[in-house]
């Protein structure tokens, strides 16, 4: 649900009489008007879902990999994803590693709070120079049986 900020930079100012009679008349004495102020838009929290900050990605070993997760919210929340104390900047390109299989926790923040969402990303690795296939390893990623 939509909340109102309280900063005064995203307030309109509304002046209108106390108590207008049958005639209405609109006196520019300050004794008489009222001060009222108006959200100029609604401020709503950050926001993680799941189509936009899916919770399961996959990438591929050697190609591009880009971690996905936007957020909503007004004013536009940051975002940032981190790993055993790595950051990981989503919607930027990198090249696939299988040191990027793993959860993620990704942030999105405002001046009006925080959301949060784990995000594992999984990494298919090539496989192995003998043609096995490829299994999972104990890390979460692909690996050839080769590897094991």
């Amino acid at each position: 649900y939509p909340t109102f900020s309280q900063s005064l930079s995203q307030l309109f100012l509304v002046l209108f009489p106390p108590f207008p009679g049958p005639f209405p008349s609109f006196s520019l004495s300050p004794s008489l008007l009222f001060l009222v102020l108006i959200p100029a838009f609604p401020t709503v929290k950050p926001r993680l879902d799941i189509e936009r900050c899916p919770p399961q990605q996959n990438w591929t070993e050697g190609q591009e990999g880009i971690l996905t997760c936007n957020a909503t919210g007004t004013p536009e929340p940051q975002v940032w994803c981190s790993k055993d104390g790595n950051s990981l900047k989503p919607g930027t390109r990198h090249p696939a590693d299988r040191a990027h299989a793993g959860t993620y926790l990704c942030r999105a923040s405002s001046e009006l709070g925080t959301a949060e969402r784990n995000v594992t990303v999984w990494v298919q690795c090539e496989s192995g120079a003998r043609g096995l296939g490829a299994n999972w390893d104990i890390l979460g990623s692909w690996g050839s049986l080769d590897s094991w």
